[in-house]
């Protein structure tokens, strides 16, 4: 079963994202800084928090700048008024980028488009 990681300290949010990946055949796994790159090997993707006060934009520069861990998609999520943490988190790897209101507003949409295999290259006929 395919992995989400969770770098989501606040409780309302991640038992929110918790709920939406089961639903999506999934298993949601938090994580820490000290423990993220132990969970990598079989994920799928990383959500995370990207207030500067939760330090995930240090893990994800660390990922992102690790050959071994770069290819895992990371989705991050801030405060709308935060232009300079949307535009660190985006520099420090962020795949995608969304405030807190469009992440409880379209969650499953936005986890759904990590998760679905895209279709083969045959199958685009």
């Amino acid at each position: 079963m395919r992995k989400v990681l969770l770098l989501v300290p606040d409780l309302f949010f991640r038992v929110r994202i918790g709920d939406v990946v089961r639903a999506l055949g999934a298993t949601p796994v938090d994580v820490t800084a000290a423990n993220v790159q132990a969970e990598v090997a079989d994920a799928a993707l990383l959500v995370v928090d990207a207030a500067p006060a939760v330090n995930g934009l240090a893990v994800v520069q660390l990922l992102k700048g690790d050959p071994a861990t770069a290819w895992l998609p990371v989705l991050g999520f801030g405060s709308h008024v935060d232009v300079a943490g949307q535009r660190a988190a985006l520099q420090a790897g962020c795949d995608r980028l969304v405030t807190r209101g469009k992440l409880m507003a379209e969650l499953p949409t936005l986890l759904a488009g990590f998760l679905t295999p895209a279709p083969a290259a045959e199958d685009k006929v």
